[in-house]
């Protein structure tokens, strides 16, 4: 009977340990091909999220361990598994990817319609997938013509929700990239790369800077950047010793050709410099022989026009009702405090109109806008606005506002924190013809009695930012109307080609201008932020 026992035993050790596969991080899409093994990962602070099961809409994820590059894992054999990783096997059609999971026996799909990703036995376009990577990450977009096209992962842990694997629109405010991890090994070690990249430029955008450049050639293509930034001297990578992101460190793909540096400190100089590298982990392999290429900013001062952080109540901000019986309310949650209005009241959706209007703020040689917001429920959109003649107690329909709601990023709902992004509105107060010195900002707030959202804001600050002389002179174009629907019109000092990137990097448009006066259809372009980049500057434009 001990014998049976320990046989056994044996056995099912033998099995257990025959299960488990070991895969490897992939680092470029270079190293896939059809019929691969693969887990698709997320990760979330220090966990890393396996897709697993198929739910109604979107796919589980479950935790497993990642020891540097390689994850180990027991994979599913069972649709009904609800613990383990799913294994997908990795497919090309037409130029383009697929994911076919064996055990649900179908291929992966973004079917649209919300922000799903389900298993279809038959293979179309929106099973089909281009591989683009954003840092150390990919963004699988799927082809077929759905709005919420882009796979990507949601730790979704708001209100008690479970990690998952879904799609989503571009501008959705849910970013987790996807890793790919490959059974059997990362495959080849390449050699350092050949060259470095040419014309590596900055370019300062308020609190950030703007690094761009054209893609190294020679034999060996990088698969990587390294990007740093120092208040110092550069401090050269070392083979084999990654350097993880951060606030002055990006790792950037090959054939994104541009990065930005945000929030860094005030009237401050930076150096910049770029390491192509290939591989990963311990096989990582930077070129630093030689110039590496260099660049240098010095970012403008900024001084703080206006702040409000709702710390007790609505602190400077006033608040009007049009009409309705909801307003303007200071309320917290999980020790954040915020301005909140909802017109959802008593079971019911209500009609409101109200605005929550800050005191009198200077009027300066460069104002910039940022906030918070967070949002969730079906509505109107939150409008922002501006004025220069608004008094306070008097109706707010009796004064001329210039809206400016499409120049700045909104959460998109679930009540997910999202930054607006630092602008610069000066152009706005501008057109207003202001004949004091000062303006308002606006947060308007509409309901009607079939849909009422549910808005937060906080963190409202206005802030001058002064640019030196040189670096306004570095700038060789001119761009207006900005944001502009259709056309935009450039000055160029000479003829250049004028490129147009989004804001992962990637060119979507590509035009040859002439020195002097041009106009250039963008009638195409998805409404969004987009860079415009020539003649080595970069300027930030808005498409509605």
């Amino acid at each position: 009977m001990k014998k049976t026992l320990l046989f056994l035993a044996v056995v099912l050790m033998g099995m257990s340990m025959m299960a488990q596969t070991t895969y490897t991080k992939v680092t470029s899409p270079s190293e896939l091909s059809a019929g691969d093994k693969v887990i698709l990962v997320g990760y979330f602070e220090n966990g890393a999220y396996a897709m697993s099961y198929q739910k109604t809409n979107n796919r589980h994820a479950v935790e497993v361990f990642a020891t540097g590059d390689e994850i180990t894992a027991v994979v599913a054999t069972d649709p009904s598994n609800q613990t383990d990783p799913f294994e997908i096997t990795v497919g090309m059609e037409g130029g383009n990817w697929t994911f076919f999971d064996e055990v649900k026996g179908g291929y992966l799909y973004a079917s649209g319609g919300g922000n799903y990703l389900k298993t279809q036995t038959t293979l179309d376009e929106k099973g089909m997938w281009t591989l683009d990577m954003e840092e150390d990450g990919f963004v699988p977009t799927s082809t077929g013509a759905v709005e919420q096209n882009i796979m990507r992962f949601n730790i979704n842990n708001s209100s008690g929700g479970t990690p998952l694997f879904g799609c989503y629109k571009p501008s959705s405010s849910v970013n987790g990239l996807v890793y790919i991890y490959k059974a059997g090994g990362g495959g080849i070690i390449y050699p350092e790369p050949s060259e470095y990249p040419s014309t590596f430029y900055s370019t300062v955008e308020g609190s950030s800077v703007i690094l761009d450049w054209t893609d190294a050639v020679g034999g060996q293509l990088p698969q990587k950047y390294l990007v740093l930034a120092s208040t110092g001297s550069i401090t050269v990578p070392t083979d084999g010793v990654p350097v993880d992101n951060g606030p002055l460190a990006k790792n950037v793909s090959y054939g994104v050709e541009m990065v930005t540096f945000d929030n860094l400190n005030g009237g401050t100089t930076y150096n910049f410099a770029i390491f192509p590298y290939t591989n990963s982990g311990a096989n990582i392999d930077y070129k630093t022989d030689g110039d590496y290429p260099t660049a240098s900013e010095t970012t403008p001062e900024i001084s703080e026009l206006f702040y409000e952080g709702f710390d007790n109540d609505l602190g400077q901000f006033i608040t009007y009702n049009e009409y309705g019986e909801q307003e303007w309310i200071w309320a917290t949650h999980n020790d954040v405090n915020y301005a909140y209005m909802n017109g959802y009241a008593e079971g019911a959706a209500h009609a409101n109109s109200d605005f929550l209007i800050s005191p009198e703020i200077p009027i300066t040689e460069n104002v910039n806008l940022e906030f918070s917001t967070a949002m969730k429920f079906n509505g109107e959109p939150l409008h922002v606005m501006l004025a220069v003649d608004y008094e306070e107690g008097a109706d707010p329909g009796d004064v001329q506002w210039a809206n400016i709601t499409e120049l700045f990023s909104y959460s998109e709902g679930n009540y997910e924190w999202v930054e607006s992004g630092m602008v610069d509105i000066t152009y706005y107060i501008e057109t207003l013809e202001p004949s004091g010195d000062y303006f308002r900002v606006a947060f308007y707030y509409e309901s009607t009695d079939e849909a009422a959202a549910s808005w937060e804001i906080d963190y409202v600050r206005v802030t001058n930012v002064v640019y030196s002389v040189s670096e306004n002179e570095a700038v060789s174009f001119n761009l207006y109307p900005n944001p502009a629907n259709d056309v935009v019109r450039i000055n160029a000092e000479a003829d250049a080609t004028m490129e147009i990137l989004d804001m992962a990097g990637r060119m979507v448009m590509s035009v040859n201008v002439v020195e002097g006066e041009n106009a250039v259809n963008v009638a195409e372009l998805t409404s969004g932020v987009y860079f415009v980049r020539m003649n080595g500057s970069v300027v930030k434009f808005v498409k509605r």
